[in-house]
């Protein structure tokens, strides 16, 4: 059975952001119009205007990041199962080949490292290549060519790559924390500005409250949201941070599917 993930993107961020500029558009209309001393001049919906960029400056590093970890994840399961295949064939070659032994090891490394990223659980994951490889390195010795062995040990070589490579990732957030700083300063004087922004209009007052509210609570719906974003995007394989999270149980389903192999 798949296990789903629940996305907190769309409702948990989507719901307070809403409440928040909800909030703010109400102190707004407590703001006395003296109070409301900087005047719409184009210097400051240029400010607005180039936050958006800033935005972006700041979560590119962390898109990218996610893009590989997508493609990474790809190269990790195709180079299990090529792993797996190369086993099976050893066993095809030579039914003295111990089979079952390797699948337990396999297996062993599947499930900590899972275990390792999703929950954790820090483990000597690595000992287990060096059990694979003393395997392999006992039946090269008595039969097996060694171009074969070549050829999984290259296999185990790129699976560990992709294991630290995730592992570096998971460790490490993708934004320096004076990034996020200066995102959440930004953000503060961007909703300082339009709390404070005078707004003039023709219209009756109630109308134009009404406009003036309307405005207020899509730019700081905007802004906010766009902050959280970038908040969210640190950390695919952190599921606790991240509401876009990467799903390691495809290893897990691997795993189980070696203990179930004579």
């Amino acid at each position: 059975m798949k296990r789903k993930i629940k996305k907190f993107f769309n409702i948990q961020t989507f719901l307070t952001t809403l409440l928040l500029s909800l909030f703010i558009v109400i102190i707004k209309l407590y703001i006395p119009d003296e109070y409301q001393f900087i005047e719409p001049v184009s210097i400051y919906w240029t400010i607005l205007s180039s936050v958006i960029f800033i935005y972006w400056f700041i979560l590119w590093p962390a898109i990218w990041e996610y893009k590989e970890s997508e493609k990474l994840l790809v190269e990790l399961k195709n180079t299990i199962l090529n792993v797996k295949e190369d086993a099976d064939y050893f066993k095809w070659l030579q039914s003295e080949y111990e089979l079952n032994s390797f699948n337990k090891i396999f297996y062993n490394l599947l499930n900590n490292f899972f275990y390792n990223i999703a929950d954790d659980k820090k483990s000597d994951y690595l000992k287990y290549f060096e059990q694979i490889n003393d395997i392999n390195l006992k039946w090269e010795k008595l039969w097996i060519a060694a171009n074969h062995i070549i050829r999984m040990k290259q296999e185990l070589s790129l699976l560990k790559k992709c294991f630290l490579r995730i592992t570096d990732i998971k460790d490490r957030d993708s934004l320096p924390a004076m990034i996020h700083k200066l995102k959440n300063f930004v953000t503060l004087i961007v909703i300082l500005i339009l709390l404070f922004l005078n707004i003039t209009t023709t219209w009756p007052d109630i109308v134009s409250q009404l406009q003036e509210s309307i405005m207020l609570f899509l730019y700081t719906f905007l802004y906010i949201y766009l902050s959280f974003i970038i908040s969210s995007f640190d950390n695919p394989f952190d599921k606790r941070k991240f509401s876009w999270y990467l799903d390691l149980w495809f290893l897990k389903e691997l795993a189980n599917t070696l203990q179930t192999k004579k």
